[in-house]
């Protein structure tokens, strides 16, 4: 198999195309106590350290591909004039990236010079000018054996590095990255001003569309194969009336809506329209929506962009929630009549699902999706109303496939949607991402009273072949009440393409013996109690009752650089679990059973990440069939459930394997094994 690293820039065509081979993972500066500290004091946001002040961010191994670079330090406008942010720059350093193992790094700069040069320039990356305190890129920076990522003083306080990458399985050809990559074709696709021009040859009119209180009007039909691409509309300017509009959209045998949404979150112009007095508000911004996936163009049309492939047909409707009529002046949806290849087996139907929640659990994420088959997450758009400005203190989680650990783990929800120190106090609107729409009480240390986030996915968009879940905290430890209001966009079939063959308890004589163990003993095995990252992490901050008299932003600080530091969970806690793990330093082979159908097998264990740097090479039946990294380690939160797709030509046609586990580090740790085929439709 081979990789052609531009296809994603082109999602207009690409994107319902599902990949059951690709594993989404991320770096961030996320505490490991399972805290707020992610990155501030910066003791422990990194892999490991080299010296005294040069980090490791980012240890990976190939085949695979970097989709998505973000960096945050003392950069905002108010809080860290120039002379402190220059300095801080100049103790950070350069940033390093080593490919295949080599030992100069092929790409070395300033942290703020990495935006700017080609091919990093807009709108393929952004300055922390234009992203609100974040300098980002989507440059694809493909790696065949490994990437290494450093920062000559990343053990510097209040600094972050982001990585989204994509993981191949063994076998996977890809063209290392190079600093003379041609990438001509890609800018297109992300610049706003193409997203003006109309994207399908067929394009249906409505004008002055009036729908009465409960009444639903179909405002697209067709009985044939084809793809809708752009949705446009011009709305009425009042926030209630977009809430109560809610489009909804039918794909071939649908029985209920593939699409349910509020219009004001549909185009992320929720609250835009809202009505505050001015003296009320002392931020109170709209950006110009200048982006490429929802956005408005130079007609005053507000689009969704989206390939929308269907192959009998399709019907959208609009129907009406409010108690008054509403009137929309113009709809206008572009199609053509392609669809995407294998749509219904290896392409995706577009889906949406809206959550929203008044009574947020303390202690708990605000959960934005859950849903069961096999896609990939294409893009988010949230609105938080009726909070304090620190619940942009809260990460973002996303868990696919059953998983007890998140693919994805955030640091803030400002740095996930794109922006750092709570987006400067201002609102902003990018090709993929934006806060068009903020507004906040006061300057510094006030309330929130409406902010309007999105993202979208189209390099970096994050796989599932059973399920996912995909939530977000409410403040640091989720202690902040609020109004949340979401809408994810996704691609998805409603059957898994991944299913359990087969188990091994690592711990369980029987059942070592039942898989044909066979190998020298363990050094160690400890029966151990603990949490995984995420979610169930223990920790229970956001349950406690905040004093009156103490200022909710007062309280978060507290509890992240003085309370969270000495504050452990409580022994009787229902996320702590317990395994036995064995941990080995020489080789051990077992069998396990799969699917003889299946495109591939991928193997999930359970791991004690306490211990540092563990690696091992697997193979399948005397072959090298992949590496198994785990970079760093985690003594808080010290199990972790991981993933890792075995080389595809070495699995197919089998009913069984021989998988032999050959350590590369001192101590290759595992509780069990799960055995998956991935089985896809062709």
């Amino acid at each position: 198999m081979a990789i052609d690293i531009q296809d994603s820039f082109n999602f207009m065509e690409n994107f319902p195309v599902l990949h059951d081979l690709v594993i989404c993972r991320n770096i961030s500066a996320h505490d490991k106590k399972g805290g707020n500290d992610n990155g501030f004091t910066n003791k422990a946001e990194f892999i490991r350290l080299i010296g005294e002040r040069t980090t490791v961010q980012l240890d990976a191994v190939g085949p695979g591909c970097l989709k998505y670079y973000a960096a945050f330090w003392k950069n905002h406008p108010v809080l860290h004039p120039k002379f402190i942010e220059r300095r801080q720059l100049r103790r950070l350093g350069k940033v390093n990236f080593y490919f295949d193992g080599e030992k100069q790094p092929q790409l070395r700069t300033a942290l703020n010079e990495f935006v700017g040069k080609p091919p990093h320039i807009y709108p393929l990356a952004l300055t922390a000018e234009q992203s609100t305190g974040t300098n980002l890129s989507y440059v694809p920076m493909p790696f065949q054996d490994s990437v290494k990522v450093t920062v000559d003083g990343g053990k510097t306080p209040s600094f972050g590095l982001h990585f989204w990458y994509h993981c191949y399985p063994p076998g996977t050809k890809v063209s290392t990255w190079t600093e003379g990559q041609d990438l001509a074709d890609a800018p297109a696709h992300f610049h706003p001003e193409t997203a003006w021009k109309p994207a399908g040859p067929a394009v249906h009119e409505l004008d002055n569309l009036k729908i009465k209180p409960g009444e639903t009007h179909d405002v697209f039909g067709s009985d044939q194969a084809g793809t809708i691409k752009c949705i446009r509309m011009s709305l009425p300017q009042e926030d209630s009336v977009l809430r109560n509009l809610w489009l909804k959209a039918w794909w071939d045998d649908d029985q209920e809506p593939s699409m349910e949404s509020p219009l004001s979150l549909l185009f992320a112009i929720e609250n835009r329209y809202a009505n505050y007095p001015k003296r009320k508000r002392k931020i109170n911004e709209q950006a110009e929506m200048r982006g490429v996936i929802i956005g408005q163009d130079p007609d005053g049309l507000f689009f969704l962009r989206l390939p929308m492939p269907y192959v009998k047909g399709a019907r959208i409707a609009i129907e009406n929630k409010n108690e008054k009529e509403a009137t929309i002046a113009k709809v206008r949806i572009e199609s053509d009549q392609q669809v995407t290849p294998g749509l219904g087996k290896s392409a995706g139907y577009l889906r949406t699902q809206f959550r929203e929640s008044h009574d947020l659990t303390p202690g708990r994420d605000y959960l934005m999706l859950h849903v069961k088959g096999r896609g990939k997450i294409a893009g988010v758009v949230l609105a938080v109303e009726e909070t304090h400005e620190n619940f942009l203190e809260g990460d973002e989680r996303i868990y696919v496939d059953g998983s007890r650990s998140p693919a994805i783990i955030g640091d803030a929800t400002e740095t996930f949607f794109n922006g750092s120190w709570y987006f400067c106090e201002k609102a902003f609107a990018c090709p993929i991402h934006g806060a068009p729409t903020f507004r906040m009480k006061s300057r510094l240390g006030g309330d929130i009273s409406d902010i309007t986030m999105y993202r979208f996915h189209p390099t970096e968009f994050v796989p599932f072949r059973s399920e996912a879940r995909f939530s977000i905290q409410h403040g640091g430890f989720n202690e902040e009440p609020g109004h949340y209001r979401s809408l994810v966009f996704y691609y998805h079939l409603p059957e898994p393409s991944m299913f359990q063959t087969d188990y091994l308890n690592m711990s369980g004589q029987d059942d070592l013996s039942a898989h044909g163990f066979s190998g020298p003993a363990p050094v160690n095995i400890r029966k151990r109690d603990g949490f995984f990252e995420g979610e169930f992490n223990g920790q229970d901050i956001g349950t406690k009752k905040r004093p009156w008299w103490v200022a909710p932003i007062w309280w978060m600080l507290y509890w992240t650089f003085i309370g969270g530091n000495r504050h452990v969970p409580p022994e009787d806690s229902p996320d702590k679990v317990t395994f036995a793990v064995a941990e080995h330093d020489g080789p051990y082979e077992f069998k396990a059973k799969i699917d003889p159908e299946a495109q591939a097998v991928m193997l999930r264990r359970v791991l004690d990440q306490s211990v540092f740097d563990q690696r091992a090479r697997f193979e399948v039946d005397g072959i090298h069939a992949g590496t198994w990294f785990n970079t760093g380690n985690n003594k808080w939160k010290i199990f972790a459930e991981d993933d890792l797709i075995l080389d595809p030509s070495l699995t197919r046609g089998k009913k069984e394997i021989t998988i032999r586990v050959v350590p590369e580090s001192k101590t290759f740790t595992a509780a069990e094994y799960a055995v998956f085929s991935i089985k896809t439709p062709t």
